[in-house]
This record gives C-alpha cells, sequence and structure tokens, in this order.
C-alpha cells in the first residue's frame, strides 16, 4: 500500500519548505510514499524553490497559471497521483515523524477515512500582518528573537533543525475557539471510532485526513464550484460518508499549522455556505444545512446528533415529511438572512412556502408528546423563534 500527499499551494513559499522538510524526515520508507504539490499560481517564486529542493521522497509538482480554488488545485494532485491513499496535507502544515506511517496503518481496513489532530498551531515566522497575535506568544511558545519587536517581514521563529530532531512541537499550541471546543467535546461522548455520531465528516477537514483514492474519485473528487475559503473539504467528506465510508479520528496523527496572514474573507465563506446550502436543498441532507447555519440559528449545536438521529428517524415515515420541508424551509430562511448583502431589514425575508405557525407549533408539540420525537421538536421551535418571533 503506498499514499499520495497531496498539497496545493498559494503564495506560502517560506511554509510550504517546513512542510517539505517535515515529510524528508519521516520514519518510514521514502518509497512508500509520494509527494504532489500544486503550485496555484503563486506569485513568490514558489516553482523555483520546488525546483531545487532535495526531496527523499518521489516528488511531482505542477504549477496552475490561475488561481481558481483550492478545491480545483487539489484535483490535479488527485489526478497525478499514483498511491492507493490520498493524504491531504495543506502548504502551511508541519507533519510529525510517523504521519505517514500512521496514516497507512489505518487504513489496513477497507474504505476508512482517517482524520487526525487539527488543531494544533504554531509561529514557524514573523508577519507584520500578525504582530500583535505573535507578541502574545514570543517567549512563551517562541524565543524573542532580538529584543523588540521591529522585525523584517518573514522573519523565521524556528530552525530547520527543530523541525528535524521534534523540538519546535514545545513551541506549538492548541487552537482555542469554539469551533474546536465543540470537535474536542465530540470526541469525549464518542471516542476516536465516532461511535454512534451521525456528522463525522465535521472532522474531514484536508490539513490532516487520508481516503483511498479510488473512492474519492468515485464520489466525484473535490467540487471545482467552490473555489474561495471553506467547505470544500466538508463538501467531500459530506458525500464519501453518505456514500457508505466509516470516518475515524486518530488522535495520534499530529500535523502543526503554521500561523499566517491569510486572504480569506466572510464574504468567500458566505459564498460557499450559500452554495452548500442550494446543493443539499434536500430532506436527506438535512444535517448538512444544520452544520451550515451552525451560530446563525437558536438550535443547540451540542444537540445536532440527537437531532439527526430524529430526522433519520423521521425520514423513513411518509407522514412526516411535510413536517421536514417545513423544518428544511426554516433553516434555509435563517441561512438567506445571513448571506444576503445589503438587507437593512431581515425580517422581510421570510419563507418561500406558505406556513400556519399556530398550526405548526401545535402538530411539533404533539409531535413531541405522542411520538417523543424531543430534539426535533425543540429545533422546530427554535427556528419558529428565530423567524417569527412568536413565543409559546
Amino acid at each position: 500500500m503506498k499514499a499520495s500527499v497531496i498539497i496545493p499551494a498559494y503564495n506560502s513559499k517560506e511554509r510550504l519548505y517546513y512542510n517539505l522538510i517535515s515529510l524528508n524526515n519521516q520514519d518510514c520508507g521514502f518509497n512508500i510514499f509520494e509527494v504532489i504539490v500544486v503550485d496555484n499560481g503563486s506569485s513568490d517564486n514558489t516553482i523555483e524553490m520546488l525546483e531545487n529542493f532535495k526531496a527523499k521522497f518521489n516528488f511531482k509538482f505542477v504549477r496552475l497559471e490561475e488561481n481558481r480554488g483550492i478545491a480545483r488545485g487539489r484535483n490535479e494532485g488527485i489526478r497525478r497521483a499514483v498511491g492507493d491513499i490520498l493524504i491531504f496535507h495543506d502548504s502551511d502544515m508541519i507533519a510529525s515523524r510517523d504521519f505517514i506511517t500512521r496514516h497507512l496503518k489505518n487504513h489496513e481496513e477497507k474504505n476508512i477515512v482517517v482524520c487526525g489532530i487539527l488543531w494544533k498551531r504554531i509561529f514557524t515566522f514573523y508577519y507584520k500582518e500578525l504582530k500583535l497575535s505573535i507578541e502574545n506568544y514570543l517567549n512563551t511558545t517562541v524565543s524573542k528573537p532580538d529584543g523588540n519587536f521591529n522585525l523584517i517581514d518573514k522573519y523565521p521563529l524556528i530552525d530547520v533543525e527543530s523541525i528535524i530532531d521534534g523540538s519546535y512541537l514545545n513551541k506549538s499550541f492548541d487552537l482555542d475557539a469554539e469551533f474546536i471546543r465543540g470537535l474536542k467535546e465530540i470526541l469525549k461522548n464518542h471516542n476516536d471510532e465516532l461511535k454512534d455520531y451521525l456528522l463525522p465528516w465535521r472532522f474531514f477537514l484536508t490539513n490532516n485526513a487520508s481516503v483511498e483514492r479510488n473512492r474519492v474519485i468515485e464520489v466525484g473528487m473535490f467540487d471545482e464550484n467552490i473555489v474561495g475559503y471553506g467547505f470544500e473539504d466538508y463538501d467531500l467528506g459530506i458525500r464519501l460518508y453518505k456514500s457508505g465510508s466509516k470516518f475515524i479520528f486518530d488522535k495520534n496523527i499530529l500535523s502543526v499549522h503554521q500561523e499566517h496572514p491569510t486572504n480569506n474573507n466572510i464574504f468567500e465563506t458566505r459564498e460557499n455556505i450559500n452554495y452548500i446550502c442550494k446543493k443539499y436543498n434536500n430532506n436527506y441532507f438535512i444535517d448538512v444545512i444544520l452544520v451550515c447555519t451552525a451560530g446563525i440559528t437558536s438550535i443547540n449545536d451540542y444537540d445536532f446528533n440527537e437531532l439527526t438521529k430524529d430526522i433519520n428517524n423521521m425520514i423513513a415515515v411518509s407522514y412526516f415529511r411535510p413536517l421536514l420541508d417545513i423544518f428544511l424551509e426554516l433553516l434555509q430562511t435563517c441561512r438567506r438572512r445571513y448571506v444576503i448583502e445589503g438587507v437593512t431589514d431581515i425580517n422581510k425575508i421570510m419563507p418561500t412556502i406558505d406556513i400556519d405557525v399556530n398550526k405548526l407549533i401545535m402538530e411539533v408539540k404533539i409531535l413531541r408528546d405522542m411520538f417523543g420525537i424531543k430534539y426535533f421538536t425543540e429545533a422546530m421551535l427554535a427556528l419558529i423563534r428565530d423567524i417569527y418571533n412568536v413565543y409559546y
């Protein structure tokens, strides 16, 4: 079994170099994996660095003259891959020595999607745009270089030797974000096997994940209509899970993200949420819409798994389908209120179907009292509050 490590890159030459150093430092035979870098139209001489890099592994790289999104970049890498297993690894990551070994070990079982640690962070370079953030960590995770903060941009804060001997890990830290806290709580409740967890694709982030190449091709690879930042990895994970792949989380597969200025913006994220919610506008994918609208509805996202169980049970019964249709439309209404620009009164954005709110409240309460469908009822009532400002 061999692996192909897929790395899309855009103006990340110095971080990509550290990434490749870490892959040059793997504890396995270098004949069992290849690395494919796709330069997505960089303007920082990435190709020159790649041409001069002394790789121990089979190394392929290609330049795309135009950046048409990270999904297209990854697909270009996949098309050139020959490995049985694809390992997705972003350009700004540093892999632990056993990164390849551990990913491949998990694939001794067929049809597995492997997700590794995704919250470790490190400052590897000083960037002027991140000055305040870096100052908070200087002298705690990295050494202050020269006693002041008047540093040149891209000043290295760690060296190559620290990657080779592993000491860079002493300077890493966990990202503290609500999103990460939520994932850690899921792992606490469902363990690494993600047992009984119905939304495991939430762990499928392409800075540290692997899957059989044939499975990725079978489900259509990455959706190149997703051009801006975010959700292109979720989108592939959704299709893998819904088509029968088993997801596991391996807390021993470590890769550390190098913090850096980003060109990502809220508009791109909103556009991609908009696209995903339109693409999966179907009762079978309500769980997808739930995750994409998390934080913009009053539904408690810690209840998503139990709520998804309710929805899956209801989908099989034709009697419940009208209620599911309404639930989906209310979710989409909340999404439209969030993503549409230039709307001064979001309350003017209402469901596209006629809904008798009082009748709906009565129906969902019956659902709870007669059928014991608790989480769906609570979620529906929360959406009614959000959209109609109706309390009961």
